[in-house]
Parts: C-alpha cells; structure tokens; sequence
C-alpha cells in the first residue's frame, strides 16, 4: 500500500476551484500518457472559455448526476476525478450504450508530486462512496491496456476488466466494481 501523507485532504470540488481545476486539467494534458489517458488535447482543453469551466466546475460541485472529487495538499489540487451518469439508450464517448444508466469515473490524473501518497485510493473511494450513497449497483470506468500503473490502482479499488473494445488509440478495457449496500 502507498505511504499516506496526512496534509492531503480528499474533497468534492467546490465552484470557485474551477481555475485551479483548470491548471490541473491541463497538467494532465500534458502528461506522457494523456494521449491514451484522456479524449481531449491539452490544446482544446486550453481554448475552452472561463464561463465553460466555471460551469462545469458549479454543476460537479452541486449536481446529482456528475460529481468531481479532488486531492489538496495546503493549497495545491495534487489529483482529481470525476463521476458523471452515462444516460440509458444514449451512446457514451465511445459509442457503447447501456440499457442502464452507469456512474462512470473519468478524468482521473495524479500530479507527480501526488504519487505514491494513497490519493488515487482515496479518490476512488469517495467516487465509490457518491455512487453507493445515490443507490447504483455499480461504478465504471475505461482505461486503455497500456497504463498499467492505472489499472493496478483501479484492481487495488476493487474494479474489475468485464470488457475490452478498441477505442480510437487501441484497445481500451471496461472495469466495473460491484457496489454492495452498507450495512
């Protein structure tokens, strides 16, 4: 198990972080991996307007259908992700659909100064929290076959690959983790 450091708090992203959600998002663009990471460039990340992320920042901060959690050490974001619902009968990012609607996590990234320090277990485990809380039966999320560091972390989360499908760099395998009711 990762060393824990005790000064990084794992939180739901509040509206008034959506510049610092933005610096984030954008490190992560620019990650060796973004390029099977992500569905978007750091490019198009950076032309996006402020009234777009302070938007998306507020509804993840408040909806019931999305939700974004971040890792903070004092005052830098160190990690982040985010849940949102994938709609029945509508296709998702990659086509697929579900007869059901599925929190998924995506957009999940640890700044290098976060590594090893359990956040990526914590984030996961709120976003498990959020989607138990709101009655699912389960969590998804897709990574591509190459970043094995991820997929540890999701196995270590309790996920599991229940599909693979090739996605626009290769392919990409769909995990799932049972929510079971707490007592």
């Amino acid at each position: 198990m990762p060393e824990r450091v005790d000064d990084v708090v794992v939180r739901r992203v509040r509206a008034d972080d959506w510049q610092r959600v933005r610096a984030l998002r954008l490190e992560a663009l620019a990650d060796p991996m973004a390029h099977v990471a992500f569905l978007e460039t750091v490019e198009q990340a950076a032309a996006r307007p402020d009234d777009e992320w302070r938007t998306v920042t507020a509804r993840r901060a408040d909806d019931d259908a999305s939700v974004q959690f971040v890792g903070e050490r004092g005052a830098e974001l160190i990690g982040m992700l985010a849940v949102f619902v994938r709609e029945a009968g509508v296709p998702d990012y990659f086509g697929r659909i579900s007869e059901v609607g599925l929190p998924t996590v995506v957009g999940v990234y640890v700044s290098p100064s976060g590594r090893g320090l359990g956040v990526i277990d914590t984030l996961l485990a709120s976003a498990t929290e959020w989607a138990r809380a709101r009655g699912d039966r389960v969590l998804t999320l897709d990574v591509h076959e190459s970043n094995l560091p991820a997929i540890h972390a999701y196995e270590r989360a309790g996920f599991d690959v229940q599909s693979d499908f090739v996605g626009e760099h290769g392919r990409e395998l769909g995990m799932v983790k049972e929510l079971v009711p707490e007592s």
